[in-house]
């Protein structure tokens, strides 16, 4: 349907649009127009005013253009709009985002204030910032409040934070002082952007800061890193008497997350519900993230599932968060179930996914769904999309295929390629292709301190100690310095930093002094240091001196424990070592290759519960090998019965028992009770779903949920026969 839109002409000319059309010289298009312009209709245009967007006076010269025609009549100019420019005059003017550059528009500087502020106005609904501001800046006149704030929602919604200052600039300079509105919007401008030294100069000058102002200071301390003076912020607000919102507890439970604080992220989940807040998308998302980084997967999914808003973004967040863990199978079935329930995966479904096919050690499920991306959902795989491939292939030693995969990566140019080729050959000892995979990694991005770091580490893991001096002295000739690494650590709900090569902390002498006791204490219990493992390379063992007796140690656990990833153990310390993963002890000497195998003196296997051909392989690695055998593993299930691993103790020279603490009384826990409903019998979990007990507790627990079972079946039964 056509439609005319009629501007008025009693004010100087201040934009020239050219939104005159060629005019058609058939007589069809004449007597349409004709027929429109009859007085009646007229005089009814004439009636509307036009808002903010309306020009004062237009050209009356013709331009070619697709869109209908245009005609000057009497002092005004009708346009004849079809279907495309249908609707208000501030629609049309956003769909024309033409830069001045390419002729369309023309500006000239404003004679008065009023002018000033409808120019300005113009230039934003057209897309034109950067003009608006530099015209501006120009005239030096003050504009209404309404027009700045035009301007800062812009800059703030482009996330041009420069061309935002710059308006505050003029704002100063011209004297203008802006109303409480305006100073949040700044304030939002400042905090966005990163800078929170004059965004809390402007939020401390507030008479009463409301929830927006409060959301904005702490959404940017969590945005810069500062989450703990994020979380300080919320206590604040609460204190002032303010009922956070939405917006507040999305970056509440996000600095939770980041700093593993659960109590502190259940304590607000709780005031969200007290309050009776309903979450959108954005806060249940971040909620999901904060439970499973704080290994609580089961609350997690227990929040998903109570969603009822659910998207793509709040199952990318389960399907992450069970990746996190390496829980590979909950990561698959999710995904599939997404897809099943009429949701369409993004490309970041998509690396969530790829990641899990890596630490599961996945290739052809993995190369799979990299290939699905753009086949069946036209997601064009990006660059981390390619690095995480290179990561499956290289966790799994395939080098060879991962260097030309990144040969014939579209992308290979992004330095995030590269790099996960290079922890691949670092992983594995291939120092040829490592050399290749470090030479373009540094080419691409000089200039990044992290890069230097991430060679320093590769070269040292080969003993290239000249190389590593040498990138060192690099990074001091250039002037870069790292940000140092650190730990945190709550204790009775504050947060402690420890920085590495700093003694900053106030009982930086008690725990030093606490750790010396410590080590003490086990030396004399007989425990000696933690043996240092080796990672095996795919051409042979790269023997390394271990720390007991300088003894050749390998580590080995089975391939279905993928919680700290698929090549890594954890000891009951925090340490995250490197280890074989395998399906059957038996392919072990294959895979490490004959002359590996017969440097080494001590095999330790973790899990070992879960190797089916375990008796054999200590027989034959012991009595026949001369190797030392260490086995590690349950000697029986969730409900204490008998695991394979009691097999080997007949061929053992000693058998050690060992013991944690009761979670429930802190006495010696020698049992692990399982906290869900699960009943198969191998399930690999962490604290989520076990938990060490006494006797008197795993006996007193296992009531309660036999109970508890009887009663949910007997219920069952009675709904059952009501039906």
């Amino acid at each position: 349907m056509m439609k005319s839109l009629v501007f008025p002409s009693r004010t100087p000319l201040i934009l020239f649009p050219n939104l005159v059309f060629t005019p058609s010289k058939s007589l069809s298009s004449v007597s349409t127009f004709a027929s429109l312009t009859n007085p009646n209709f007229l005089s009814g245009l004439r009636s509307r005013r036009l808002s903010s967007s309306s020009f004062s006076s237009y050209a009356s010269h013709s331009a070619d253009g697709n869109g209908g025609h245009c005609y000057q009549t009497d002092g005004e100019i009708h346009v004849i709009v079809g279907p495309m420019f249908a609707g208000k005059t501030t629609t049309l003017l956003r769909r024309l985002k033409s830069e001045s550059s390419n002729g369309r528009f023309q500006a000239r500087v404003p004679n008065d204030v009023f002018c000033t502020d409808e120019t300005l106005k113009s230039l934003c609904f057209s897309g034109r910032l950067a003009e608006a501001v530099r015209l501006l800046s120009h005239t030096g006149h003050q504009v209404d409040s309404q027009t700045y704030s035009l301007l800062l929602q812009d800059c703030i919604f482009k996330k041009d934070y420069q061309l935002g200052r710059r308006i505050h600039s003029q704002m100063v300079m011209t004297g203008f002082v802006p109303n409480t509105y305006l100073k949040i919007k700044l304030l939002i401008l400042y905090a966005k952007s990163g800078d929170l030294v004059t965004a809390h100069i402007i939020f401390n000058k507030l008479v009463m800061p409301n929830v927006i102002s409060w959301n904005a200071m702490i959404a940017g301390y969590v945005q810069k890193g500062l989450e703990e003076r994020g979380l300080n912020l919320y206590d604040e607000m609460r204190q002032s008497g303010l009922t956070p919102d939405q917006f507040t507890f999305a970056s509440v439970f996000r600095a939770c997350a980041t700093l593993a604080m659960l109590e502190k992220g259940k304590q607000a989940h709780g005031v969200l519900i007290k309050n009776h807040i309903r979450g959108n998308v954005v806060v249940n998302s971040a909620l999901i993230d904060m439970y499973f980084k704080c290994s609580c997967s089961s609350d997690g999914h227990l929040v998903f599932n109570k969603s009822s808003d659910k998207n793509v973004i709040t199952w990318t967040s389960l399907i992450s968060g069970y990746g996190q863990h390496g829980r590979v199978k909950e990561v698959m079935e999710c995904f599939h179930r997404m897809i099943d329930e009429g949701f369409r995966p993004n490309s970041v479904t998509f690396l969530a996914v790829l990641a899990a096919c890596s630490h599961g050690g996945l290739a052809k499920e993995g190369e799979d769904y990299f290939h699905s991306m753009k086949k069946d959902y036209g997601i064009q795989p990006r660059e981390k999309h390619y690095a995480a491939m290179v990561d499956i292939l290289g966790r799994l030693g395939k080098l060879d295929e991962a260097y030309e995969f990144v040969k014939n990566a579209p992308c290979k140019q992004h330095p995030v390629i590269w790099g996960a080729l290079l922890q691949a050959c670092k992983m594995y000892g291939n120092m040829d292709m490592m050399k290749i995979a470090a030479k373009n990694y540094f080419e691409l991005e000089t200039d990044n301190v992290g890069k230097y770091v991430v060679l320093s580490n590769a070269f040292a893991a080969f003993d290239q100690w000249s190389n590593v001096a040498i990138i060192r002295s690099g990074l001091k000739e250039l002037g870069m310095k790292k940000e140092p690494g650190y730990s945190m650590i709550e204790v009775q709900k504050k947060v402690h930093f420890f920085f590495m090569g700093h003694n900053m902390h106030e009982q930086t002498e008690q725990i030093y002094q606490m750790v010396k006791d410590m080590n003490c204490v086990l030396k004399d219990a007989g425990h000696g240091s933690s043996l240092v493992w080796h990672w095996l390379s795919d051409n042979g063992f790269d023997v390394k001196n271990g720390a007991v007796g300088g003894r050749q140690v390998a580590v080995i656990k089975s391939s279905k424990d993928t919680r700290y990833g698929l090549d890594s153990i954890v000891t009951h310390d925090g340490e995250k070592l490197p280890c074989w993963p395998l399906a059957a002890l038996s392919s072990f000497k294959e895979r490490i290759g004959l002359e590996a195998y017969r440097q080494l003196e001590v095999i330790g296997i973790d899990e070992a519960q879960f190797f089916g051909d375990l008796y054999d392989f200590c027989i034959k690695a012991a009595d026949h090998d001369g190797k030392t055998v260490i086995v590690a593993g349950l000697d029986g299930d969730y409900l204490r019965r008998s695991f394979g691993v009691l097999d080997i103790i007949p061929l053992a020279d000693s058998v050690t028992k060992l013991k944690a603490r009761c979670e429930l009384c802190g006495k010696p826990a020698a049992f692990t009770l399982r906290k869900t409903e699960e009943t198969e019998r191998e399930l690999v979990a962490g604290s989520d779903v076990y938990m060490p007990v006494c006797r008197h507790h795993y006996a007193s627990g296992q009531v309660v949920k036999e109970a508890a079972r009887t009663v949910l079946q007997t219920h069952t039964v009675r709904c059952s026969s009501l039906m």
